[in-house]
């Protein structure tokens, strides 16, 4: 299986969002967590809207960097809702919301 990086060279983005971390702040959920290593990302962690050799169905991408757990995986570039996300530690692929772990007793 081909291996996709953050950072491949792909479209220029439309443009670069600012964002503010609310990671922990988001409300029903404890953290969140790579469901193949259980890596946990930062705020500065950042993808790319670059869908080749994804699970995604292919739509090209528009390259906006961003972090996808912000916008839920939603790009802020060009809205494409992804529904797989890649781990930047391992490099292996989940379904976006297999990252979001409940917290017991909510």
């Amino acid at each position: 299986m081909e291996q996709i990086y953050a950072f491949k060279k792909g479209p220029t983005p439309f443009f670069t969002p600012q964002w503010t971390s609310e990671l922990d702040d988001r409300e029903g959920f404890h953290r969140i967590r790579c469901p193949l290593c259980e890596w946990q990302p930062t705020a500065s962690s950042v993808w790319a809207c670059y869908s080749e050799g994804t699970p995604e169905p292919f739509f090209g991408g528009c390259g906006t960097l961003w972090n996808t757990f912000e916008t839920r995986g939603r790009c802020p570039g060009c809205s494409h809702q992804w529904l797989w996300t890649s781990c930047l530690r391992c490099h292996g692929w989940s379904r976006h919301k297999d990252w979001y772990v409940e917290e017991d007793g909510l």
